[in-house]
């Protein structure tokens, strides 16, 4: 495992039982485009390949590729890209009905979770193998410790489910947390248009950047307190014990 690059977060899976526990939770179908972010050496990518015919792939990695090449049968249709995810234009590859998949990097798996909203409206779903902790944050209700921007964002745009968790041991190198799978399933948005979209998203940054604040002082800059009451929204409460309806309903109004 020289490949390793421990900046990279990798962790390889290396237990069979997991990886045809996560491919029948998929249940991927022979017509279905596939992107996978960061394949590794191939853990999900070869079984996904044998059920499917379209498969995109991402790794950042250069010293990973060949090794993934090596593995793939002859005559596969895997499309390759070398590419920062961070960086890369997603809209690109997006096509209606894909669905994305991926065991994401802990130290950068927020990052491209917010990165997807943008071609939400694309994607039929994504199934992600993230860090239990970042998995209890996106589906976090108002009110627990848990809850913030990323529940808020991740809510507003898709159904997320928690499917099962992830020991460390059937990881190599062993992580030191515990992971979980999830399912993210595209909502209808709420928004009248993009301009009222970006004011919901940077009033959810504001609020969260203040967190420790009533919403009155750290939502200043967007409304008074009389608007808050207008939309029966206490002024005196932090913004974890806000809905997602009330940001909505607060966007809505500015």
């Amino acid at each position: 495992m020289a490949l390793l690059k421990k900046k990279l977060g990798q962790h390889f899976l290396r237990d069979n039982n997991i990886i045809e526990k996560i491919i029948r939770t998929i249940k991927p179908s022979r017509d279905d485009y596939f992107f996978e972010i960061g394949p590794g050496d191939g853990a999900i990518t070869l079984p996904l390949l044998n059920q499917i015919k379209d498969l995109t792939v991402i790794e950042k990695d250069t010293r990973m590729i060949p090794k993934l090449i090596s593995k793939l049968p002859k005559n596969n249709s895997v499309k390759i890209i070398n590419a920062d995810i961070l960086k890369f234009d997603l809209s690109k590859k997006s096509r209606d009905g894909m669905r994305i998949v991926g065991n994401l990097p802990y130290n950068i798996s927020t990052e491209i979770i917010f990165r997807l909203l943008g071609i939400s409206n694309k994607i039929r779903d994504i199934h992600f193998m993230l860090q239990k902790e970042v998995v209890d944050r996106m589906i976090a209700k108002p009110g627990s410790k848990e809850y913030g921007r990323l529940s808020v964002m991740t809510q507003v745009y898709f159904n997320a489910k928690k499917l099962f968790n992830i020991s460390p041991n059937v990881f190599y190198p062993k992580p030191k947390v515990i992971s979980s799978y999830v399912r993210l399933t595209p909502n209808s948005l709420p928004f009248k248009n993009k301009f009222h979209e970006k004011r919901f998203g940077d009033i959810v940054v504001a609020a969260f950047t203040g967190r420790r604040k009533m919403i009155k002082k750290s939502l200043s800059k967007f409304l008074d307190e009389m608007m808050l009451i207008e939309l029966s929204i206490d002024p005196t409460k932090r913004p974890e014990m806000l809905s997602i309806k009330n940001f909505i309903e607060i966007s809505k109004l500015v």
